[in-house]
Order: C-alpha cells, then sequence, then structure tokens
C-alpha cells in the first residue's frame, strides 16, 4: 500500500443489535444492487441477518464506540482465497477512509488464516469511490467475475 491508513478505528465481531443499523445503511437502489445486487428495493428488514452463515465471519468497524462499516469473509478453500463480501460504510462516513480501514483490518484477519494466499474482493457497478478505496488498500483488478457483471480485485498474502 503506498499510503497508511489513517483512521483509527478497530474491527469487533457481527451482533444481531446492529441489523437495523447496517441495513440503514443502505440508503438507495444502487447501493442495495452494488452491495448484494439486490432488485426490489427497499431491502427487507431481515436482510442482514439473512447473510449470516457458520462459513461467515461478519465484522463491523467501530469508530468511538459506534458502528461505521460492515464486512464478512468467506472462505475459498478451493481458491486457497478469502472472500471478503457485502462491505458497507455508513453513508455519513463515506470518503473518509473508514472503508480503506475496514478493508485493511479484513485483509489482516484473512492472512492470518492457514492455507490462504489471496484475498478477493468483487466491485459491482461503476463507483469509482469505490474502485478508488479497494485500490488504497492494496488490491488490484485481477478480471472480471466469473458469475456476474463486475470486476474481481485480489490482494496476495506474503
Amino acid at each position: 500500500m503506498s499510503e497508511r491508513i489513517r483512521v483509527k478505528a478497530d474491527i469487533v465481531p457481527y451482533t444481531a443489535e446492529y441489523a437495523q443499523t447496517i441495513r440503514s445503511w443502505i440508503d438507495c437502489e444502487e447501493t442495495y444492487h452494488n452491495l448484494c445486487r439486490g432488485k426490489d428495493y427497499p431491502p427487507p428488514d431481515d436482510l442482514i441477518e439473512s447473510w449470516q452463515r457458520d462459513s461467515v465471519r461478519s465484522y463491523i468497524l467501530m469508530w468511538q464506540s459506534r458502528p461505521v462499516a460492515y464486512g464478512e469473509l468467506f472462505s475459498r478453500p478451493l481458491e486457497m482465497a478469502v472472500e471478503i463480501a457485502h462491505l458497507i460504510v455508513d453513508p455519513a462516513k463515506r470518503s473518509q477512509g473508514y472503508g480503506t480501514k475496514m478493508l485493511e483490518l479484513l485483509f489482516q484477519r484473512a492472512e492470518q488464516r492457514p492455507n490462504v494466499a489471496k484475498v478477493m474482493l468483487n466491485l459491482y457497478g461503476s463507483c469509482a469511490v469505490t474502485l478508488g478505496c479497494y485500490l488504497k488498500a492494496g488490491f488490484i483488478i485481477e478480471g472480471t467475475s466469473s458469475y456476474t457483471v463486475g470486476l474481481r480485485m485480489v490482494r496476495m498474502v506474503q
């Protein structure tokens, strides 16, 4: 990474008490589609809870005891990879470094897992701000997503 991430925040495991707060960050149809390819805005009340599975580790970025971002780590053992999914930042905190910080902390968690050679994520839509966040966090474009329209991005574990 070319720049040090300056935001002072840390991730904690997700708990259901934050589900509605996180859902409220899905503030428009475009955000909903880019986050999870959702089609019928507004999203259902149980959307965040529906993402919770045994194979997924979900985290919240906390800043001054408040949640400001959410993201998940999803194991991809056949690819020797971990995928970051459902990354979203509170609209009031976007473009302030919280997304980049969340990606860096999720990457650090992922690289500590055994048999992980890379961390992947997908960019759906054409948001230059989101692309910039992913690039700033050290991810590079690997190609296109194999199962939907979008870019596949990767950061190798050293």
